[in-house]
């Protein structure tokens, strides 16, 4: 029973960060979209104000004057912006920042009731006041070492899979040599049989070699 209690606690409390979830879940979107607009009207501010001092040392040093500055103001303004947008936007995903304002949010509401009190953290001991940095330090180097044995691990499958591989390649070898010695010993022994057959025909042509010479000799 009590087993059944908890597994439907869990149930329900899962189901409650699910539905606070959804009630937030365009927060961190929201908040991008609205530094994108804050992004688009500091871009927007830029005139030829800001760029008359670089006009001046142009003029001062080159003899060179920047013309048609409402364009050369306009192009810069979209180039920034892009760029601008590029990286915020690549930031902003990659660095989970929506994720975070959901549960920042999330949180918020969780701990809403301890909202204004005053906590005299001065009253804790130096353990009690270091337990967070403690903890949050032993969680990275918890996640450090995981990530050492994932890369153990990685290593150690690629060797065993190469392993593999050269142990293939070995017994494929030592059968094309064992087939090789096999062809040898065979040739080798069809070479015994026919040997004196070899033999035989040698002998013949030398005679038969013979007999032409002492023809050719008799003829003369």
């Amino acid at each position: 029973m009590a087993t059944q209690a908890e597994g439907e606690n869990t149930e329900t409390t899962q189901k409650d960060l699910v539905a606070q979830y959804d009630r937030f879940k365009d927060f961190g979107e929201n908040a991008r979209k609205t530094y994108e607009q804050l992004y688009r009207e500091m871009m927007l501010s830029l005139n030829a104000e800001h760029l008359e001092p670089f006009n001046r040392v142009l003029l001062k040093n080159d003899e060179v004057q920047i013309k048609n500055m409402e364009s050369v103001i306009e192009n810069m303004r979209q180039k920034l912006l892009e760029k601008l947008l590029k990286k915020w936007n690549g930031f902003w995903l990659s660095s989970g920042v929506s994720e975070s304002l959901i549960s920042l949010e999330m949180y918020k509401e969780k701990f809403k009731e301890y909202e204004g009190k005053d906590w005299n953290i001065w009253n804790k001991s130096p353990e009690e006041l270091t337990r967070p940095i403690r903890m949050h330090l032993n969680g990275n180097r918890i996640r450090y070492l995981q990530l050492q044995l994932n890369y153990q691990r990685d290593q150690l499958d690629q060797v065993l899979q190469e392993n593999i591989e050269h142990r293939k390649k070995l017994e494929e070898i030592t059968l094309q040599r064992t087939q090789l010695m096999k062809m040898m010993e065979e040739y080798e022994k069809k070479f015994e049989l026919d040997k004196p057959e070899i033999l035989r025909l040698q002998l013949e042509l030398l005679d038969l070699g013979n007999e032409n010479a002492a023809t050719e000799i008799a003829k003369k």
